[in-house]
């Protein structure tokens, strides 16, 4: 089945050059020019991932991600080289990755085909991580062939960073996802205290992680080491 692309931007250039890009790889594209469009639209549409400014009128690129993350829906953003504080503000508030402009359109094709391809990995059933078996459905931890007891807590953590397997997660959207809500007081220990125990259970080093991963300063994944 193809995959569904919706593209945000105010400037209608930008829209048809992106529209026939992606319309040459084989998706099924819709746009729209306003951010508040843009909810409607996903909202109705359902697209597979979208492609977001951050300037727009309506909703701001920023508002409209909350939205779509709301929705499980992967977003990419297109800035501007002088929106660069907006952009971490926008893959903190759940935004995979992010595209500057000028754009390299094979860049942007890779990057999309990136995030989708962590997308379809957390929409089965089961996942594999090395020697880890993690069952969705079932809310389930295997390390090998031994059942791996979580707190409900901690497995949803194990599912967020799941859902972004191989890049790291931050800890604001960590703690926006599990705990709904990302200026948690002393959120940063509570996600450190979690992520500690978690690892205990998990990891035969603890202090030495194969599969729970600190990216300093810019969150936590999850991934296999031995597999890199």
């Amino acid at each position: 089945m193809k995959k569904k692309i919706l593209l945000v931007d105010d400037e209608k250039d930008i829209l048809s050059l992106l529209t026939y890009i992606f319309e040459q790889q084989g998706y099924v594209v819709n746009s729209v020019l306003r951010g508040d469009e843009a909810v409607e639209v996903a909202s109705a549409w359902e697209p597979d991932i979208v492609i977001l400014d951050i300037g727009l009128p309506g909703l701001n690129g920023l508002e409209v991600c909350t939205h779509l993350v709301d929705m499980n829906i992967p977003v990419i953003f297109l800035s501007s080289h002088d929106q660069d504080d907006q952009i971490i503000e926008g893959l903190e508030v759940g935004g995979e990755d992010y595209v500057s402009k000028p754009f390299n359109y094979k860049e942007l094709l890779l990057r999309v085909e990136k995030v989708l391809k962590r997308t379809r990995v957390f929409e089965g059933k089961v996942l594999v991580v090395g020697e880890l078996k993690i069952n969705f459905e079932q809310h389930s931890l295997h390390l090998r062939d031994a059942m791996i007891s979580l707190t409900p807590t901690e497995f949803r953590i194990l599912e967020v960073l799941a859902k972004s397997l191989h890049a790291p997660v931050s800890v604001q959207k960590i703690l926006q996802t599990v705990w709904k809500n990302e200026d948690w007081i002393q959120g940063d220990e509570l996600v450190k205290v979690n992520m500690s125990r978690i690892r205990k259970k998990l990891e035969e080093d603890p202090a030495s992680p194969r599969y729970i991963i600190n990216k300093w300063g810019i969150g936590y994944m999850l991934t296999d080491v031995k597999e890199q």
